[in-house]
């Protein structure tokens, strides 16, 4: 039944608006993992701060903490980069590359190490002419970005939306959705279109949101302290009869936690 069900939806969604529906079968529960953003920010200090700073020691580091220390064997799977591991400049054929002192094996070398150790890699970007660090963003290329992530084995992909306008997202992220979807790699696909419509004072579609996005942002970054995590408690609490109704197998609320 559940297959069945399955087939029906992907069926739907390729009968609706030029193939954008997002049915990937990816993120039946609520994806679980590690995330640099919340403690390690956009320290690139590796000089000084060689242990702490975003780099493909810190990540092989804590792929091997989160398999050590238990976390893996009860269902936290991935192990996601966030902003900051960007070179500030393409490549000469217009590919997104790391920062060759901080990921000097680069990034499909981080994947194949992170997927040796029985766990998935996760990795951030932006739909906009920047990163909110000031990296290069996917606008103008999203297609070659896409399939980009594709040759480097990425299993998840964030998509923040500083640099970007918020009234061009409903279009934007479904079509960097559907490049996704083109590579053949199922990519589990992370939207932060609903926070910043929300912030600009647009009503986000939901329903558009839900068939294209496995997850979404609804509210603001979580800190390195319990005073954020307890807003965004608040704010999930005090807003659920709207929230709330969003989610399903495939699509989630994500409280940046």
């Amino acid at each position: 039944m559940a297959a069945f069900q399955w087939i029906t939806a992907l069926t739907v969604c390729q009968l609706l608006t030029s193939s954008f529906c997002l049915e990937n079968g990816l993120a039946r529960t609520p994806p679980m993992g590690w995330l640099a953003w919340e403690r390690f920010r956009c320290n690139t200090d590796c000089k000084n701060d060689p242990d702490n700073c975003i780099s493909e020691k810190l990540f092989r580091t804590m792929t091997d903490l989160v398999i050590s220390e238990g976390y893996a064997a009860v269902g936290y799977e991935y192990i996601n980069v966030d902003d900051c591991w960007l070179d500030f400049a393409r490549s000469y054929d217009g590919r997104l590359q790391p920062d060759a002192k901080r990921f000097p094996r680069g990034m499909a070398d981080l994947s194949e190490y992170i997927h040796s150790r029985g766990l998935k890699f996760g990795i951030y970007e932006d739909y906009g002419n920047f990163t909110c660090a000031g990296y290069p963003g996917i606008l103008g290329s999203l297609e070659v970005d896409a399939f980009t992530f594709a040759e480097w084995n990425v299993d998840f992909v964030k998509i923040d939306g500083c640099y970007s306008l918020p009234k061009d997202m409903d279009q934007g992220y479904s079509e960097f959705g559907y490049h996704l979807n083109k590579t053949g790699r199922a990519m589990v696909y992370s939207c932060s279109w609903p926070v910043y419509q929300t912030y600009a004072g647009l009503q986000p579609n939901y329903s558009a949101i839900t068939s294209r996005c496995n997850l979404w942002r609804n509210f603001d970054d979580i800190q390195d302290s319990w005073a954020s995590v307890e807003s965004i408690i608040d704010y999930y609490g005090d807003n659920q009869d709207v929230i709330a109704a969003n989610a399903a197998p495939g699509h989630w609320n994500d409280p940046d936690m």
